[in-house]
Order: structure tokens, then C-alpha cells, then sequence
């Protein structure tokens, strides 16, 4: 068993990836024990309806498991788990989709292939100019991650996880606009109406103003925070939030 499965989530979550020629990888682990008693892979067009069967687990006594579809569906690109205790008790996993990891075009071709490459993120790390093709292929071919470029001897790895679907950890929330608050921790905190929540949509710029850093094409929480490893560095960065396509709120936003 790799050390990759025995890290995945623990149902309800679970985790969803690129395998190396396409597939679509789905791993979780089994929280439950012998009380799990149905574990099946579902799929649909559509982040809420539509969704079918495509295989049934059948060793479910697994701690940690995945499941790879050869074969994706086109535009099929939802997936949930559907599973059931002994009890009788059934739940569905919230969907999820699979991001396309972005490398900028020519990304390479602007560092300096003379020296070695600092890779900041999550793990800052240097690597020689001949390891980076590889890196990029990664990035692109098995994770929904993002490379930029930064200097000619600098490029910044942000991992795929636009927002941090969670609950904020303190009712202490200053107001900053109509939709975002900043809680205790210094964490911008966004929320919108239960109601309607799927109908708003958020688009954050890079600190240009012009160029899009990542879209939030829809809302699953009506309370959330930011990931401040989402963002390439401290400071402002313009956002818009639309409502049925139609935009309601342009500002800026501060990550410090």
C-alpha cells in the first residue's frame, strides 16, 4: 500500500486526482471499519443531479483505497461516493471535479538555464534547470496545482485548493463589504445567503489588476475562508463577485 493512499481523507471526504494518462484517480480512507457495509463510485456532468453508478468497491475492510477510471466520460467530470453502514444509515460525499493544473506558456524558456531554480510554495525547494520539464509535466499532467513565474531564478508552486471550505472559528467578524469579513485570526471570511448560495460566483485578480488568478465559478458553503496559500504573496489583490452572472461587488482584497 504507498504512502500516498494512507494520506488521503478520511470519508465523507475524499481525494481526486489525474492518474499519469488520464484517468481520473479517486482515494479515501475507510473510517468506519467493518460498519461499512456499501461503497459505490458515482458520476454525472452535474455538481448536484445526474449522478449514476460506475463501480462498486468490493474489498471495503481496506483503512485506505482508490479507484481509477480508465475510462472518463467526456464532460462526465463529478464525482461522489455513495456509501452505507450496517445500519442502515446512507450518505453522499459532496461532488468534486478535477481542476486542470496551469503552467503559464513559455514558463522555462524565461528562466536562466545556467542556474538552480528556486521553487517556493508549500515546500520551498531548488532544482537545476533539467528537472524543471519534469516538474511542469507533474503539474500539469497529474495535479491541479499552478506554477508562476517570479524571477528568472525564482518560479512560485501554489497548490489547487482556491478556498478553504471552513467554518469560521470565532463569531468576532469585523465587516469589510457586503460579503467579506475578517475574523479574529486575520482570515478573510466570505458569506452569502443559504438561499441562493449557488448562484454567486467569484473572480480574484493577480495584484495587476488585469490578469485572473483563479475564478470560484460557484459556492457549496454559505460561510467560508480564503486559503492565504492560494495568493502568490501579501497584499492586494481585486476581486468581483457576480450573482446570476451579474456583478454585484468590485474591490480589493488584503492577504497579509
Amino acid at each position: 500500500m504507498s504512502t500516498a493512499l494512507l494520506a488521503q481523507p478520511a470519508l465523507p471526504d475524499f481525494n481526486i486526482m489525474k492518474g499519469p494518462k488520464q484517468q481520473t484517480v479517486l482515494s479515501w480512507k475507510n473510517n468506519f471499519g467493518e460498519r461499512l457495509k456499501v461503497l459505490n463510485i458515482q458520476r454525472s456532468t452535474d455538481s448536484i443531479r445526474g449522478f449514476r453508478t460506475i463501480y462498486s468497491v468490493n474489498n471495503l475492510t481496506l483503512e485506505a483505497n482508490a479507484y481509477t477510471d480508465n475510462k472518463p466520460a467526456p464532460g462526465a467530470d463529478y464525482y461522489r461516493l455513495y456509501y452505507m453502514l450496517t445500519n442502515g444509515s446512507y450518505y453522499f460525499t459532496k461532488a468534486k471535479k478535477i481542476a486542470t493544473g496551469f503552467v503559464p506558456d513559455n514558463l522555462l524558456g524565461q528562466l536562466n538555464n545556467s542556474k538552480m531554480i528556486t521553487v517556493t510554495g508549500t515546500n520551498t525547494r531548488k532544482l537545476a534547470f533539467k528537472q524543471l520539464q519534469h516538474l511542469k509535466d507533474s503539474v500539469i499532467n497529474n495535479t491541479s496545482d499552478t506554477l508562476y513565474f517570479v524571477n528568472d531564478s525564482t518560479i512560485q508552486y501554489v497548490k489547487y485548493n482556491a478556498v478553504a471550505a471552513m467554518a469560521s472559528s470565532t463569531t468576532e467578524l469585523r465587516p469589510v463589504s457586503k460579503f467579506l469579513y475578517i475574523n479574529a485570526d486575520g482570515y478573510i471570511v466570505l458569506k452569502f445567503p443559504e438561499r441562493d448560495l449557488s448562484d454567486y460566483s467569484m473572480t480574484i485578480y493577480k495584484q495587476n489588476g488585469t490578469s485572473v488568478l483563479f475564478k470560484i465559478p460557484r459556492f457549496e458553503d454559505s460561510e467560508l475562508i480564503l486559503s492565504k496559500s492560494s495568493f502568490l504573496r501579501t497584499g492586494w489583490y481585486p476581486y468581483e463577485i457576480y450573482k446570476d452572472g451579474k456583478l454585484l461587488e468590485r474591490s480589493r482584497l488584503e492577504i497579509n
